[in-house]
């Protein structure tokens, strides 16, 4: 069932404090790992409270409150075993995805950054020690060197294709896979995602999240997710690649336009056999 995310101001702050003072009264359990049969680490989201699923009547009310700072992740489905594990959380946009002015966008917003960049690093330069006015006027050519590179791709767009992805920022969620059980008596495994504390640029807490994990006390057991490079390769074969920025571009030349570079086809004047065809041309 989907859960209900519109509510007015005054329906939202009754139900949450509700729920807060609901989940404060409730015992929270301990997790040992050589008593339960548990996987991972969940240690890099939110707070989890893991609750008795004997419990989890008491928690009928916000089954379908979809909170933003506090989660029911199983309610009604109690965990037989669980697994933690994180999961890449990307996209991404291949050449035929990309119109001709969502391409050109791209990259003159891309190009717009770097250019604040350069300005904001050379403001800072007068009020630096020698040592970091060294480190930053290199960072300044570095930046100027990408702004370059990428100014001719925008300007010959035609003999490039690029891709678009969030790969490269690294950003993962956090998991649980947990399996419970169906009212026929087999067994079923569901994902879900964790709420992650929101925190600030440098790393500090500006909003707590909390889930509630609801357990099946007489069996836990575990399972095993697996990942794959497809994402990785691909982008790997894309020789210009950004280096900042939550989005990062990767172009590369069209395979016909390096085939007809191979041949001068670009210009007549990097072939001396083509030369000598276009002027027997002329003189005929």
């Amino acid at each position: 069932m989907k859960k209900k995310t519109k509510f007015s101001d005054k329906e939202y702050g009754f139900l949450l404090t509700g729920l807060l003072n609901e989940l404060a009264k409730t015992t929270k359990l301990k997790p040992d790992r050589e008593d339960w049969d548990i996987e991972g680490s969940w240690h890099d989201c939110g707070d989890i409270h893991f609750v008795d699923s004997r419990y989890m009547a008491e928690f009928a009310l916000w089954r379908d409150f979809g909170c933003k700072t506090v989660k029911l992740i199983n309610y009604g489905r109690a965990a037989a075993k669980m697994s933690f594990y994180s999961k890449h959380k990307y996209w991404l946009k291949k050449p035929h995805d990309l119109t001709d002015e969502e391409r050109d966008d791209y990259i003159t917003d891309h190009l717009n950054t770097l250019s604040l960049s350069v300005v904001l690093l050379q403001a800072k330069l007068d009020q630096q020690p020698p040592l970091m006015q060294s480190e930053t006027r290199s960072r300044i050519d570095m930046t100027l060197k990408e702004i370059d590179a990428w100014q001719l791709i925008q300007t010959r767009s035609h003999e490039y294709e690029l891709a678009v992805s969030t790969y490269q920022r690294g950003y993962a969620y956090l998991y649980v896979s947990y399996k419970f059980v169906l009212p026929n008596g087999d067994y079923d495994n569901i994902s879900e995602h964790l709420l992650h504390h929101t925190r600030d640029r440098i790393g500090n807490i500006t909003q707590h999240k909390q889930n509630i994990i609801f357990v099946n006390m007489a069996e836990i057991n575990r399972v095993h997710p697996q990942q794959n490079k497809e994402i990785e390769f691909y982008l790997g074969r894309f020789p210009q690649k950004s280096t900042s920025g939550a989005v990062r571009l990767y172009a590369r030349p069209r395979p016909e336009s390096e085939s007809q570079a191979a041949f001068g086809l670009h210009n007549p004047d990097d072939d001396p056999a083509q030369l000598d065809l276009f002027d027997a041309k002329d003189n005929q």
